[in-house]
């Protein structure tokens, strides 16, 4: 039963991905588009906020420092500070390092695959919702939200550093800097390697006319989300809803993070001991349960 599964299932994926090659060769300018577009948020966004901190994780691993931090805070610490993916790539080396079993790795990335304040608050609350204060509504939820996650998944007792990692010899700082620059720029390039990609399935939904398809804007607005968060946020701060719903719905899509988030994640959780189904459902939870709060903080608070 399973196999026939996976089979059925690979065979909906590469459907999919020729339809799609289909489609970008039948409609050029459109793909040309998408892809300026996922560039330019790259460009924008993804590299400032992401790659000093990809560098400084790199580096704090290769010298062995990032092992006298507790695995379980640092990945959520490192998060906050730069985004999404942060918490699933350093989560990821931790189990890789030996530090953390499979379910101490899922209840982590339960709590840390979270994006920080500053997107939050500023981007979406002040940039598309047009209010400070829902931002901070939105951040409120969102971090909640993930710590309130992770209740539904239990690891058992952190591990203590494990004595058997190498670590690189700390008079070639210069050598261990220059791979981490590296490894960053490889991670960097995989992330703008997906936005890219769901940006331009976003884009062929829409010009396909399935979106229109959806009973309400605020609908496909979701379905945009769905694939890539940045955009849905935008389509939906466009909808001539109420700011309340507007919120919620964008506190669901910032939560899950869209399949673009998920793919990136994953491509920072390679050799590790979790699925892409198991973080589908870990996300899913995730937005679900910071709509939840933030529809019960503007209804009773604000």
């Amino acid at each position: 039963m399973g196999f026939k599964f996976m089979l059925q299932k690979n065979k909906l994926v590469t459907a999919g991905a020729i339809g799609c090659c289909i489609l970008m060769v039948i409609f050029p300018e459109l793909t040309e588009r998408a892809s300026k577009e996922a560039i330019g948020l790259w460009l924008n966004a993804v590299v400032p906020c992401l790659m000093p901190f990809f560098i400084a994780s790199s580096f704090l691993r290769q010298t062995g420092i990032a092992m006298k931090l507790p695995p379980g805070i640092y990945p959520l610490a490192m998060a906050v500070l730069s985004g999404y993916p942060m918490g699933a790539r350093i989560a990821g080396d931790t189990y890789r390092e030996g530090r953390l079993d499979g379910k101490q790795l899922e209840q982590i990335l339960s709590y840390s695959m979270v994006t920080g304040p500053a997107f939050i608050i500023g981007s979406v609350g002040v940039g598309f919702l047009g209010s400070h204060q829902m931002g901070i509504v939105l951040a409120i939820s969102h971090y909640a939200g993930a710590m309130i996650n992770s209740l539904f998944y239990h690891g058992s007792s952190s591990k203590g550093v494990s004595q058997g990692i190498a670590t690189r010899r700390t008079d070639r700082y210069y050598d261990i800097l220059t791979d981490a620059i590296l490894d960053s720029f490889r991670s960097i390039g995989l992330i703008l390697a997906y936005i890219m990609i769901f940006m331009i399935a976003g884009d062929l939904l829409q010009f396909s006319g399935l979106l229109r398809l959806m009973p309400t804007p605020e609908m496909a607005a979701v379905v945009k989300g769905f694939m890539e968060m940045t955009v849905g946020a935008g389509s939906l701060a466009a909808c001539q809803c109420g700011l309340a719903v507007k919120t919620t719905l964008t506190s669901f899509m910032i939560s899950f993070g869209g399949l673009s988030v998920l793919g990136q994640s994953m491509s920072m959780l390679g050799g590790c001991d979790v699925s892409f189904g198991k973080i589908f459902i870990m996300k899913l939870s995730h937005g679900l349960i910071s709509a939840i709060i933030t529809f019960t903080i503007i209804a009773f608070v604000v």
